[in-house]
């Protein structure tokens, strides 16, 4: 698959495209851009992209302070965009399926007693 091929992929995406059409779409991101990093570096990343997250996140919070001197250019939805697009990619270092993974996690929580 090249980049061409990609952008197809990628244009065929919508709201009603499935997870694992979204999990296919990253996986196949992943490779035609060549990240081939280790559960650590992607863990690494995850963690880079909360932060960056995170300081978006207070830009909409008047009570905290941020550098009113520093350009941001981001937005929430880009940010939170790449948080998930990490996790799909530690899911696909693991070939785990995240939709079986939330059942399987929700099956345990379901047996916990909610107050």
């Amino acid at each position: 698959m090249d980049s061409k091929e990609l952008k197809q992929e990628l244009d065929k995406l919508s709201k009603k495209s499935s997870v694992e059409d979204v999990q296919k779409y990253i996986k196949d991101m992943i490779n035609v851009r060549g990240f081939k990093n280790s559960l650590l570096e992607r863990m690494c990343l995850l963690t880079e992209e909360i932060g960056e997250l995170a300081k978006e996140v207070r830009k909409t919070d008047n009570n905290l302070a941020i550098d009113i001197h520093k350009s941001y250019n981001s937005n929430l939805e880009n940010e939170i965009t790449d948080v998930f697009i990490c996790l799909m990619g530690m899911c696909d270092l693991l070939d785990m399926d995240i939709v079986e993974g939330l059942k399987n996690k929700e099956e345990i929580n379901f047996k916990r007693k909610w107050q």
